[in-house]
């Protein structure tokens, strides 16, 4: 590989930086280059001791990113004060949008919750209605023999409302995620961190 073809490789793997950041490690690298190049070596071999132009590019944008993220935005005298002034009516904004989120995640939990209680009191009334069929006997066989019926109906229904629960539930863990990522991703793609 020669010079022109590694800078160009370089640009190509620099390309999110803005033109004068991409512009200075080009001329640094370039430099370099040119350094080995007075040494004695050959263009080929001033290139190889670089290494590829898409793991420096890779590093680069890396650090660049890293420096970035870690960059403080300190707030203006001006802006603290607008905040403190403002906040009866963005904290009471901010308020209604949390309780509107939390009253999402309260929507979409109701149905497993509601099919969770129904699986649990049925089982628990289905049990309780088949030792109570025992003592039904006393007011006659085809009272025992209907509670019983109704009772193991009840106990299938239990069952599957908590099939029905465990399915739910799957499925809505996975959709408060998909929720969550979304009311997340709002706050992230502003710069600002929950």
């Amino acid at each position: 590989m020669n010079k022109q073809e590694f800078l160009y490789q370089l640009e190509e793997g620099l390309i999110r930086l803005n033109e004068s950041e991409k512009n200075q490690f080009i001329l640094y690298y370039d430099e370099l280059i040119e350094d080995y190049l007075e040494d004695g070596a050959s263009e080929a071999e001033a290139v190889s001791k670089l290494g590829k132009p898409s793991r420096i590019a890779s590093k680069i944008l890396e650090e660049a990113f890293e420096e970035r993220s870690f960059q403080k935005k300190k707030l203006s005298p001006l802006m603290v004060v607008l905040l403190i002034i403002g906040f009866p009516l963005w904290g009471s904004i901010l308020l209604t949008a949390i309780l509107l989120i939390l009253s999402a995640y309260i929507i979409i939990w109701c149905l497993p919750f509601t099919t969770g209680m129904f699986a649990v009191l049925g089982l628990g009334a289905s049990i309780f209605s088949v030792c109570a069929s025992f003592f039904a006997i006393q007011d006659g066989v085809y009272i025992a023999v209907t509670q019983m019926g109704i009772s193991i109906f009840v106990l299938g229904l239990a069952l599957l409302s908590g099939l029905a629960t465990l399915n739910l539930a799957n499925h809505f863990i996975k959709a408060s995620k998909r929720f969550s990522g979304k009311i997340f991703g709002l706050f992230e793609g502003r710069g600002l961190s929950l």
